[in-house]
């Protein structure tokens, strides 16, 4: 007897299930493959969440984290207002941060434990992608290897695994970057007005959870033209989805343009030429942010994308005709090599007018370097033989391996500025009555928070805390540096008026006194009483001369 099963979503891509096998019948290839495609990618997403949950908080926040927990818990009206001021970035994400925070506090795993879920969930998410845009030729890997193996990739890369351990949207830029492109992948091949409200709230999200995602909008505009045969039958649910989103890209648009048109520099961006961006994204996608090494220990990712771009349209077939997904095999390529193109590009046109780029702007090419890999290893697999296949998985093992150790070594080397322990060190040794002075000023959210008890509100009555406090000279001015002493002289003279003993938090002193002016005056006038070093981060405590009549 012959038992259809119910018509329930394929999580592996299918719209139901295949019928059940009649008793004491041989599983058919169909149905081993669902049988073990579902199984391995679980297993696989679960080791991609294990390894970013894994030293979540082995080093401190930096700034932007701590100012992401600072935007999310401050008033309501403030963090709304995001939404319409020119150069915000974000909202929506420190907006999503605000309950989870009431309800778990805002200890440095609740800010990261987001970016690691999201960073899981590209996992899943690229398979999806994978096994739609690039299926296998006839004779070719079946049962899902390729998605499988390109899920593998991703789930390992250091660079993926570093802001799925960062408190910021970047993570979670990937996850919605794999999500539209499979509603879009759905729309234009299936069609019906469910994808295309889908991708629509996607890219919503998206916009608003980084300014940068209207990149998203010329690649998928490209791609309805690489898709053009199959595209011109769903033509009118993309316009209808692209029309759409004019009206949550208003509040933006105004002040964007502005900035386009502007003949001054208006962002804190360097220009970087296209060879060295591109050159700085090959690099850190390949090796993420463990310290630079010889070159040659990259050359197998080097050689797996080389083979993928040079050779992969030979393991890339038509698609389904179930699927309604018939595309030549180069036009699939084609959108493959235009998803790490394109968005580059269009980046590097941009910063012609008004600098933008850095590196995490563009971290979600990151899944067609994995595709492209992927494709490199089903290359050399079917094209030498036995040799081949050995080469193959040596060349999976190698980089595996070699992502994993990268990954290591960013969780247990100090990378990230230390304002934890610096700003730990000061609150246990420092006296009620002594100044402190922070150089750079930024680092008064840093303090607040380290000093707080980590709930809801870690900022409420801070100043408690935080007082007597000044923020350090800006002394990179133009002034001579006689001058220039002078100045800091008068100043410091006003801000240290009273007190005995001064503390001195450093971190990233060059932003604001690259001569040094203001550690020069405290030496010359003060003792140093104490100190201690930690990664990127100084501790300095001074004891000056009591002025006359001042208390101390």
């Amino acid at each position: 007897m012959n038992v259809q099963t119910p018509n329930l979503p394929d999580l592996t891509g299918g719209t139901s299930l295949a019928p059940l096998p009649e008793e004491g019948t041989a599983l058919r290839p169909a149905s081993r493959t669902w049988l073990l495609a579902r199984p391995a990618l679980l297993v696989l997403s679960l080791v991609a969440f294990a390894w970013r949950v894994h030293g979540l908080t082995g080093q401190s926040l930096w700034r932007d984290e701590v100012d992401a927990i600072y935007f999310a818990t401050r008033h309501l009206p403030e963090t709304l207002r995001m939404f319409v001021l020119p150069g915000q970035n974000g909202p929506l994400f420190f907006l999503a941060l605000r309950p989870w925070f009431s309800l778990v506090g805002t200890s440095e795993f609740a800010l990261r434990y987001p970016s690691a879920l999201a960073g899981m969930l590209s996992v899943p998410l690229l398979y999806q992608v994978a096994r739609r845009l690039l299926p296998s030729r006839p004779g070719g890997w079946r049962g899902g290897i390729l998605p499988l193996l390109a899920g593998l990739f991703l789930a390992v890369n250091p660079y993926q695994l570093w802001y799925s351990q960062e408190g910021k949207m970047y993570a979670v830029i990937v996850a919605l970057v794999l999500l539209a492109t499979w509603l879009w992948w759905k729309g234009i091949t299936r069609g019906g007005w469910r994808p295309w409200l889908a991708y629509w709230a996607t890219l919503t999200l998206a916009l608003y959870t980084h300014l940068l995602m209207i990149l998203i909008f010329p690649l998928h505009g490209l791609w309805f033209l690489l898709a053009w045969p199959q595209a011109k039958r769903h033509w009118r649910g993309y316009g209808a989805a692209l029309a759409g989103l004019t009206l949550p890209y208003l509040p933006m648009v105004w002040w964007q343009w502005d900035l386009l048109l502007a003949k001054e520099q208006r962002t804190g961006f360097q220009f970087t030429p296209l060879a060295d961006m591109l050159e700085t994204l090959l690099y850190n996608h390949s090796r993420g942010f463990m310290p630079p090494g010889p070159v040659v220990w990259m050359a197998p990712v080097f050689f797996l994308a080389a083979a993928g771009l040079l050779l992969g349209m030979e393991e890339v077939g038509e698609g389904d005709p179930a699927d309604e997904a018939l595309l030549a095999p180069w036009r699939r390529m084609a959108l493959l090599w235009t998803w790490l193109l394109v968005p580059v590009l269009t980046i590097y046109g941009l910063s012609l007018r008004q600098p933008i780029f850095t590196d995490r702007y563009v971290i979600w090419i990151g899944p067609a370097l994995m595709l492209l890999m992927a494709l490199g290893v089903a290359a050399v697999y079917h094209s030498g033989g036995k040799v081949g296949r050995w080469i193959a998985v040596g060349l999976v093992v190698y980089v595996v391996g070699f992502w994993l150790y990268a990954g290591w070594q960013q969780k247990t080397l100090p990378t990230k500025y230390n304002l934890r322990d610096g700003v730990q060190f000061i609150a246990q040794h420092r006296q009620p009555d002594a100044l402190l002075i922070l150089q750079i000023p930024h680092m008064e959210y840093a303090y607040r928070y380290y000093t707080s008890d980590f709930g809801p509100r870690p900022f409420h009555d801070s100043e408690a805390r935080l007082a007597p406090w000044a923020p350090g000279l800006w002394t990179n001015t133009n002034l001579p540096d006689e001058q220039a002493r002078q100045a800091v002289a008068q100043q410091m003279a006003g801000l240290t008026a009273g007190f005995r003993d001064v503390w001195v938090l450093r971190s990233e002193v060059e932003m604001w006194d690259q001569r040094h002016l203001m550690d020069e005056w405290l030496a010359q006038n003060g003792v140093l009483v104490d100190q201690a070093d930690f990664h990127g981060v100084q501790v300095r405590h001074y004891r000056l001369g009591v002025p006359e009549g001042a208390g101390g």
